[in-house]
């Protein structure tokens, strides 16, 4: 690879040389100037084919950037909302590649360039094709995005699943094949543009109780169409909570279907969120609201005899709801009417 001034459109160009064995030169040829063709703004142009001397050359637009993987190695992993960023550029690179019958094949954090308008773009497009599938590009899209918030590749142990970041890439990771590509879009559009309460609180700390209890009433109705379909979410906790920038809590839920109820539902909780009787259902879902209302207005997950310092008209409120018996805690009839109430109080 090297820059080079392109003398007939005066232009700043990356050449590089296509170095295949003689039998392959014809196929791979074939496939750069298909690459030629692909036009997108999260793809580093290939602009010609030439061949020189019987060596085949690509050459491609100069993109000023630093790539995903010198920025992390030299920095510091990426924020989620930044790396979800990255992996819509990405999942549109591709999706676009792919329609038009070209397989990367190369999808890492080496071939991931950052600009500095804060765009991605993918680059390595043009070079010899690997036989791989459009699959194996989404694979490797998910590995590069775990990269970019963890700081090294999965490999046997990706990172767990403690915010929907992180889940939706373990998810992509899955030995038995990624989400939809529609769930994967929806969901990397959502955290690029909104925050985690989880987030909202490390930053900004503490909420006041009416916003908190406003939260609360979100997330509730979100609940309730799960547990009237007959199944749970399983995953309560800040890191699931998305604030748009209307103010609305959205609760994240898995694209990967429930066995029996066929309902998207989330893996378990972390342990601060989890319900003390362990055992996945309805009443646990409450608690795991319980306890991340409960971070949300203090500034931490509850701990035994945890004071409720700031959470005023809804410390009885978090009470109930973080009884250890299920049968203790309030319906969600009752505890949206005692949330509306704090909602209501300012």
């Amino acid at each position: 690879m090297r820059l080079a001034f392109d003398e007939a459109e005066h232009r700043d160009v990356a050449v590089r040389e296509l170095r295949v064995p003689a039998e392959l030169r014809e196929s791979a040829l074939q496939d750069a100037r298909r690459a030629a063709g692909l036009r997108h703004a999260s793809v580093v142009p290939v602009l010609d084919v030439v061949v020189e001397h019987e060596e085949p050359w690509l050459v491609m637009e100069f993109v000023s950037g630093t790539s995903l993987e010198k920025t992390v190695e030299t920095r510091h992993p990426l924020p989620v909302q930044q790396a979800a960023r990255v992996g819509v550029c990405l999942l549109s690179a591709l999706r676009a590649a792919h329609e038009a019958g070209i397989v990367h094949g190369r999808v890492n954090p080496g071939n991931v360039l950052l600009t500095s308008t804060g765009r991605a773009v993918l680059t390595g497009f043009g070079l010899p094709g690997l036989g791989m599938r459009p699959q194996a590009d989404m694979w490797s899209m998910a590995a590069t995005l775990h990269f970019a918030v963890e700081g090294r590749p999965p490999g046997r142990a990706p990172a767990e699943s403690t915010d929907a970041f992180r889940w939706l890439v373990r998810a992509m990771l899955d030995p038995a094949g990624p989400p939809p590509i529609e769930v994967v879009e929806d969901m990397l559009d959502r955290l690029a543009v909104q925050q985690t309460l989880g987030h909202v609180i490390a930053v900004g700390g503490p909420l006041p109780p009416q916003r908190v209890a406003e939260i609360g009433l979100s997330v509730l109705d979100q609940l309730a169409v799960l547990h009237a379909q007959g199944t749970h979410h399983g995953g309560v906790q800040p890191g699931n909570v998305l604030l748009g920038e209307d103010g609305h809590a959205v609760l994240a839920t898995a694209p990967l279907p429930a066995p029996v109820s066929h309902v998207p539902v989330m893996p378990a909780t972390i342990p601060a969120y989890t319900a003390p009787e362990r055992v996945p259902g309805p009443a646990a879902d409450l608690w795991s609201l319980g306890a991340t209302l409960f971070a949300a207005v203090e500034g931490h997950p509850p701990a035994p005899g945890a004071p409720l310092a700031r959470a005023g008209a809804l410390a009885p409120i978090l009470f109930r709801l973080l009884s250890g018996f299920p049968a203790h805690r309030p319906g969600p009839d009752a505890l949206r009417k005692d949330l509306q109430a704090v909602a209501d109080l300012f």
